[in-house]
């Protein structure tokens, strides 16, 4: 179609049209007869290939062991690398190396990760490596003691962390006897006490083929990934995956305000919120939209009133944490000291009128634009596409999720967005962790509430 450029008229802005859906790139399914789920993304743009190991334990599953038990999960994690009985953690890093290859392990709240990349002509020999480092760790006693005292000396540091310190205050006071409460990392009196047989415990607990999802990513064909998958993983034998405590929380009745000493501070690093929902709640994307009209996007009400009406900080961002068994919600921020009560106070101000009044045509529209548009970003790169792929798996989504995200924002009213706020916002009921100088917290944060001193923090 032709533009008549001589009679356009250049005084009205052009028609933005609506972002239609995007339809997710296709992938490969299976499940093996022992209960692993397998993935396979084919991308042969580059002669690359990864697979990414997620068993489904974490964090959550520490309190399974006791109260004294934080950080096992990350402390197991992070040994899969170190070695089987056939190489030690120092050969395994020397062929890794030596091949141009990558590989790594982590621990979250409700999963575990162990990933490798490397260049196709090495994948299957530094797989058959990762997928015994996977079954058989050796979890060697020096092993044990190096790491546990590398995580020691990482929390002792973080001691020092005014975002640490309150991230701690707040996790500890929103979700109190569930297992998301827990430091990932732990404390630093319960690694020092674990030892070998705590670690093979877990491990052999939760690392079960039942819990474990695996994902290829790259150029490699989806049969061949799953004779590769075959030859390693189909010998291990199927077992009852351990039906977990799910745990659950009242949530508050009043605001509470808890306050942590931060040596030498000049600014207050201040995290506030209360009790949110899991990852699968039919809510998910009006929520989405709302928080980011509220404190999600550079543009939101929250860091607009903060950053640029009444300069009290350089940010300030809200979010909802969706977890598989429960979450929160949460606005965190940094301000001079003696601006701490004037910021929350302003916080708790946008909170209310969210709550109570409806948001404009023009704020729901530009939230839309945003999270539409940035959305198609999201699945540029085959492992991004992967690590969507894991979470529907993980967190038990519906498969047209992705295929439908677009139009499901664009379908969120303006009454949508008053019925979740009214619903999952509860700015009478916070929990306040604010570290700083406990004095000044204290002399100006008892107008909105009695506050709590947090003295013992480390073993938060």
């Amino acid at each position: 179609m032709s533009v008549d450029y001589a009679n356009l008229d250049r005084s009205k802005p052009p028609v933005v049209m609506k972002s239609k859906d995007v339809k997710f790139p296709a992938y490969f399914e299976d499940k093996l007869h022992n209960g692993i789920k397998v993935f396979v993304i084919e991308d042969d743009k580059l002669p690359l290939i990864s697979v990414k190991f997620v068993i489904k334990t974490g964090t959550y599953d520490d309190l399974a062991f006791g109260e004294d038990s934080s950080g096992l999960a990350s402390l197991t994690s992070d040994l899969l690398v170190k070695g089987t009985d056939k190489m030690n953690a120092v050969e395994v890093a020397e062929i890794i190396d030596f091949h141009g290859a990558s590989i790594s392990g982590g621990c979250e709240y409700d999963a575990t990760y162990l990933s490798l990349t490397s260049l196709k002509k090495y994948f299957t020999g530094l797989f058959d490596i990762v997928s015994d480092l996977l079954m058989n760790p050796a979890f060697l006693d020096e092993e044990v003691e190096r790491e546990k005292q590398q995580i020691a000396n990482s929390l002792l540091s973080c001691l020092d962390e005014g975002s640490f310190l309150a991230e701690r205050g707040f996790k500890k006071n929103v979700y109190e006897n569930s297992p998301y409460k827990l430091n990932i990392e732990g404390k630093i009196s319960s690694v020092n006490i674990f030892q070998r047989k705590n670690i093979k415990e877990f491990f052999d607990k939760f690392y079960l083929p039942g819990n474990l999802i695996i994902a290829i990513v790259g150029d490699i064909k989806s049969s061949d990934a799953i004779s590769l998958i075959k030859s390693k993983f189909d010998g291990w034998k199927k077992k009852s995956v351990y039906d977990r405590t799910i745990y659950k929380k009242d949530s508050l009745t009043k605001t509470k305000v808890f306050a942590i000493e931060k040596k030498g501070a000049v600014q207050s690093e201040v995290l506030l919120g209360h009790l949110g929902f899991d990852r699968k709640n039919p809510d998910y994307f009006p929520v989405v939209a709302m928080n980011t009209l509220l404190g999600g996007y550079f543009t939101s009400r929250i860091n607009k009133n903060l950053r640029e009406i009444n300069g009290y900080t350089y940010g300030a961002r809200s979010y909802f944490n969706f977890r598989k068994h429960s979450g929160d919600f949460c606005v965190e921020t940094s301000v001079e000291n003696s601006l701490t009560y004037n910021a929350i106070k302003e916080i708790i101000s946008e909170l209310d009128k969210i709550k109570n009044e409806y948001v404009t045509v023009e704020e729901l529209e530009s939230v839309k634009n945003y999270l539409t548009g940035s959305y198609p970003l999201q699945l540029e790169t085959p492992n991004a596409i992967a690590n969507k792929i894991i979470n529907l798996e993980l967190y038990g989504i519906e498969k047209d999720f992705y295929d439908t995200f677009i139009s499901k924002i664009n379908a969120v009213t303006l009454e949508d967005i008053r019925n979740v706020s009214e619903k999952y916002l509860h700015p009478g009921n916070l929990v306040i962790s604010i570290a700083g100088k406990v004095e000044i917290i204290k002399e100006t944060m008892e107008q909105i509430a009695q506050v709590d001193v947090l003295n013992n923090i480390e073993e938060l």
